[in-house]
């Protein structure tokens, strides 16, 4: 490891928890980070996050994938006052690569975005 993995802010005038990746990462550091965004959101009650991926390359990761799709998104299933959503953002190149995370509607009502643009992204986040 070379010093944090992410950053993450809770912004409250804009009702998003922000999780920002400085590094690629192992498989089971990631889940750690995952682990510590829900704590940051479930502390600010804020189920709305945009993730930056933008400087990670295991971005289609088949079991990073897998066990965000049905292990930990639905574990988001009635933990805010609505649905949560979740808006991924990666590079224009990794845009190109294959669908992210798959979520199960049977197993989770959280809310999937991918966006190359911060800005599309906080609009989706703060649609109502």
């Amino acid at each position: 490891m070379s010093g944090p993995s992410i950053t993450l802010t809770h912004r409250p005038d804009l009702g998003l928890v922000i999780a920002r990746w400085q590094r690629d990462i192992a498989p089971a550091e990631l889940h750690g980070d995952y682990l510590a965004i829900r704590a940051v959101a479930d502390e600010a009650a804020c189920g709305r996050w945009l993730l930056d991926l933008r400087r990670r390359d295991d971005i289609t990761e088949p079991t990073v994938n897998h066990w965000v799709g049905h292990e930990f998104a639905p574990s988001l299933r009635g933990r805010y006052a609505a649905p949560a959503r979740l808006a991924f953002l990666v590079s224009p190149l990794r845009a190109q690569q294959p669908v992210l995370v798959q979520v199960s509607a049977g197993e989770s009502d959280c809310l999937i975005a991918t966006f190359t643009e911060e800005a599309a992204a906080c609009d989706w986040l703060t649609a109502d």
